[in-house]
């Protein structure tokens, strides 16, 4: 079966993903696709996996020092009024990380970004604001 997750850390293996903000100890960092919250980041394990609570406690400890060293970049470049964290698996079967910063002219402040409609969710920055995003986000992580 086809995994959306494999795909993107295989088109980052092959230099195919112009999203790709860094290699962290065990996941691939990329700029979510949807921008309506600047500088939303997604984790992806490195390997398929299906549950968080299947990797050994010591693959657990280093994938949440990968979130936490995405959001203290985040923080540090975007000064958002708050970081939220998101490990769902509904949709996607691979494990990965939501980190998603927050503002405050965000019109749904007490609630998860995906009760906003999606064409809302939808924005999408011009490629030359998008890169140089990834880029912001890539020095803060060093």
């Amino acid at each position: 079966m086809s995994c959306i997750g494999c795909d993107r850390v295989a088109a980052i293996k092959a230099g195919r993903n112009a999203d790709f903000v860094a290699e962290l100890s065990e996941s691939y960092v990329t700029l979510a696709d949807e921008q309506a919250y600047r500088g939303y980041c997604i984790l992806y394990v490195k390997d398929h996996q299906e549950d968080l609570a299947a990797l050994s406690f010591e693959r657990q400890g280093r994938l949440w020092d990968d979130v936490a060293r995405v959001a203290a970049a985040l923080r540090r470049e975007l000064s958002p009024e708050r970081i939220n964290y998101a490990c769902l698996g509904n949709m996607l079967r691979h494990v990965h990380w939501h980190v998603t910063p927050r503002y405050t002219d965000d019109p749904e402040p007490q609630h998860p970004i995906w009760v906003r409609p999606l064409a809302e969710r939808r924005l999408a920055l011009p490629g030359a604001e998008r890169q140089e995003l990834v880029k912001k986000i890539r020095k803060a992580l060093g």
